[in-house]
């Protein structure tokens, strides 16, 4: 006997399952059809669920930017308020400086889920031009301002007014 003849009988009479050569247990269209299917399913499960995850998330977090924030005890309240765009910060009201209520001062204010900050602009009024700004919200009172000028970073923190304050305050109609 030739080791070939014995190598394909040992090979036979170990064989999980007899089948006739070339016999598929699924026919090769199907198979395709339900990988292509699988894919679908896993793939837009993924992202439908990221989609609402990434709603839900927009929505908590802004919640903790929106209100009253002044920088300083006699500094300018700015209200931080959601629009269609983003969420947009202007100045009701400003013991020192009168005539800067109303101006908008922080624009297109977005989350970023992956690091946890928000970025838009500022309208600087000493500088009379807009700036890139990243902000953090690490506790519920807080707000850490990070103004990129050129190659200089300015780091301005802010404090949380409660609404229960700030009405007792003449704020701007806004």
């Amino acid at each position: 006997m030739h080791f070939s003849d014995a190598k394909s009988a040992v090979l036979r009479e170990y064989r999980p399952f007899a089948r006739s050569r070339g016999a598929r247990l699924i026919p090769k269209s199907q198979a395709v059809s339900i990988s292509i299917l699988a894919a679908l399913l896993l793939f837009g499960g993924v992202s439908t669920t990221a989609w609402a995850s990434d709603a839900e998330a927009s929505d908590a977090t802004g919640a903790r930017i929106l209100g009253y924030w002044q920088r300083g005890e006699g500094e300018a309240i700015i209200e931080v308020r959601r629009h269609a765009d983003g969420y947009h910060g202007v100045i009701v009201t400003s013991g020192l400086r009168p005539e800067t209520v109303g101006i908008e001062v922080f624009r297109e204010l977005k989350f970023d889920p992956e690091n946890g900050s928000w970025h838009g602009r500022a309208y600087s009024i000493k500088r009379k031009r807009e700036v890139p700004i990243d902000i953090l919200v690490p506790k519920l009172d807080e707000l850490e301002l990070t103004a990129h000028i050129l190659v200089f970073k300015k780091r301005v923190d802010f404090r949380r007014i409660p609404d229960t304050e700030a009405t007792g305050i003449a704020l701007a109609d806004r």
